[in-house]
């Protein structure tokens, strides 16, 4: 491929402002449907796709959820997706989408339906059966302004471009050797920022070991390791060691000034799995357990990723369609940072952290607690302050 990123942005441009006139193609029939699956996060992503294999990334269920929103998808007899909807919380189809298969392209397109604006553009090219380049537009919330509504297509994509925080673009071209990647070029552009980082590819053998990934700032992050021998529960319980005993001695260095009551081990189970610590002494009047929306964050301690790099990774991996066994790994790191932090930090008493993502929790709060080392009489004063 003689594109270079520059050339392969002006195309994405050019192939979104196309994707206006192609919303009647949501319909069309280009393959049969051998079945209709359904998800409650984002699957079948093209960053994913090889010819050989498109794994859904997330976990399918042959019945729609219980909670009214959520993706579905129709398959063709390979088990790919043809077509791709969302439905938000009141049950209304929002966003629908098909993909389009070809011997060198494959595009995956939606369209957010009340502005008929194509949300999001994705495309992989192909050289014989190796991915060479992605290009990728997502137009985030600027699809769904007011101000969009009575333009035409050609107004509507001038509008969205001209608004630098409408918008992200993805793009990345891989230089191969013996038809694997060996280096990429990335290109990431939003928020009025451009960055271009570097994808760095090592192998045992055949076999791909690690990417790393290169920022022009000096910064390297681990975004692929190989499987480890491991098994996921031996995997899990060395990771959370290491998380708590990384936490502990964040605590430590943070020289709080009076006892602990709690620590929230806040993540996000789509976004990352290394917890951001939020501290509450007794010194702060706290009225629930939603620390993140009562305690500053210039109090918040930041664990970073990379320093848990290449077992996170690897965790991430195995568990990207298990939100419970995220969980389960992060409370067991925060139940050692209960039992441990005695011998360690002043705490008060019925001192407790907790793990939790309060956007996709649905266990009790007491059974929470409870798994994270909270003992029957700190649970039981919770529920007399009014925090359960």
């Amino acid at each position: 491929m003689s594109l270079d990123l520059e050339e392969l942005r002006a195309d994405l441009i050019e192939r979104w402002r196309a994707a206006f006139g192609r919303i009647a193609e949501i319909s069309a029939e280009v393959s049969p449907v051998a079945e209709t699956v359904f998800s409650e996060y984002p699957a079948f992503e093209l960053s994913k796709y090889t010819p050989q294999h498109f794994p859904a990334g997330a976990q399918l269920f042959r019945v729609a959820g219980p909670y009214g929103r959520g993706y579905v998808f129709d398959l063709d007899a390979r088990g790919r997706p043809i077509r791709i909807g969302y439905s938000d919380d009141d049950g209304r189809v929002t966003w629908n989408g098909f993909y389009r298969y070809g011997p060198h392209e494959v595009e995956h397109i939606e369209f957010y339906l009340p502005m008929r604006v194509p949300s999001f553009y994705n495309r992989v090219l192909l050289s014989e059966s190796n991915v060479i380049a992605e290009q990728r537009m997502n137009c985030n919330n600027g699809a769904g302004s007011p101000h969009l509504e009575r333009l035409g297509s050609a107004a509507k994509a001038d509008r969205l471009l001209a608004d630098q925080l409408s918008y992200h673009l993805y793009l990345v071209k891989y230089h191969l050797e013996a038809g694997a990647p060996r280096f990429g070029e990335e290109y990431l552009e939003g928020a009025g920022g451009v960055h271009r980082p570097t994808l760095h590819y090592s192998y045992e053998g055949d076999v791909l070991m690690r990417i790393v990934q290169h920022w022009p700032s000096g910064e390297q992050r681990t975004v692929f390791a190989a499987k480890s021998a491991m098994t996921l529960p031996e995997l899990s319980a060395s990771l959370a060691t290491q998380i708590a005993q990384a936490a502990l001695a964040a605590l430590v260095a943070a020289r709080l000034r009076l006892p602990l009551v709690a620590v929230e081990m806040t993540y996000r189970w789509c976004d990352g799995h290394i917890p951001t610590l939020i501290p509450a002494t007794t010194g702060d009047r706290s009225s629930g357990p939603e620390l993140a929306a009562q305690i500053e964050s210039n109090r918040w301690i930041v664990l970073e990723e990379s320093d848990f790099a290449p077992a996170i990774i690897d965790f991430n991996q195995r568990t990207q369609d298990d939100a419970d066994a995220v969980a389960a790994m992060l409370r067991k790191a925060a139940r050692l940072v209960t039992e441990r932090a005695p011998g360690r930090l002043q705490v008060a008493d019925g001192f407790v952290a907790y793990a939790v993502d309060w956007e996709t929790e649905r266990q009790p709060l007491q059974r929470i607690l409870a798994e994270c080392g909270a003992t029957d009489a700190t649970i039981t004063e919770w529920t007399r302050r009014g925090w359960i």
